[in-house]
């Protein structure tokens, strides 16, 4: 394995990683890498809390369309493959899908059901040591500042069913990029380079909500505990704090405790 980097700018196509994997992660990986240098210089930090073997699960912050591209290039030069937990509407696209499935990539259905298989196939993946990236989110942001939601019960099911190392990803410079839901900007803006950075965090220890998906209470607190660690690297790239409460996607405004 080589020596992990704090910025790729400079980095050799060659040495993304060598964990054994489908053929399409290489491949996807050098577009990536190829692509994203055009439009943005990208600095990277904390890589080396990634668990280099064994399971792990890889919660980020989903602020635009494009960080998922941003993401997976981050963990693959981490040294590590990402299983990503995508919408099934991407499977739907011609070559998108045909790359994802030879990825194993895991389809995200909005009906309940079929939304649950999605974790059973997660919780697979990580059976076998894989590393799985789920957005506790679930959606971009709808915040209008950009900064992370409440969470969502899939990403917290899948850690309270499987027990499986829980990695925090902050990041911030895609939404300018590519601007979605909570962005006021509406247009792409690629050129000139933009700075993106994404910082890894230290695994979290959530043995403290116990190990039954089906408990309500015990999901709702460890997805707190996951989008608490989110924002505060969050914050970390941002330089700046974030305003008090989270913003709540149903009740379309932001939810302060004890306001």
């Amino acid at each position: 394995m080589e020596a992990r980097r704090s910025s790729n700018d400079g980095l050799p196509l060659r040495r993304v990683n060598r964990e054994p994997g489908p053929w399409a992660f290489p491949f996807m990986a050098h577009g990536a890498h190829a692509l994203l240098r055009l439009v943005a210089r990208r600095e990277w930090r904390g890589q080396d809390r990634l668990p280099l073997d064994g399971p792990a699960i890889i919660v980020p912050n989903h602020v635009s369309s494009l960080d998922p591209l941003f993401v997976g290039e981050f963990v693959a030069y981490a040294g590590r493959w990402p299983y990503f937990l995508a919408k099934a509407s991407l499977f739907r696209v011609p070559g998108v899908r045909f790359l994802f499935r030879r990825a194993g990539m895991v389809p995200v259905f909005r009906e309940m059901e079929r939304g649950g298989g999605a974790l059973d196939q997660a919780a697979r993946l990580l059976g076998e040591g894989r590393v799985v990236v789920i957005y506790p989110e679930g959606t971009t942001t709808y915040d209008p500042q950009v900064w992370p939601m409440t969470a969502r019960t899939g990403a917290a099911r899948l850690a309270l069913l499987t027990g499986a190392p829980v990695v925090p990803l902050g990041h911030w410079g895609i939404d300018v990029m590519c601007p979605d839901n909570g962005s006021p900007q509406r247009l792409p803006h690629l050129v000139p380079r933009h700075d993106v950075v994404l910082e890894l965090g230290t695994p979290l220890d959530l043995a403290r909500f116990g190990r039954d998906p089906t408990d309500a209470v015990a999901v709702r607190a460890a997805g707190e505990a996951m989008m608490d660690a989110i924002t505060a690297l969050v914050e970390r790239v941002r330089g700046e704090p974030c305003p008090p409460g989270r913003w709540d996607a149903k009740a379309r405004r932001r939810i302060v405790p004890g306001g």
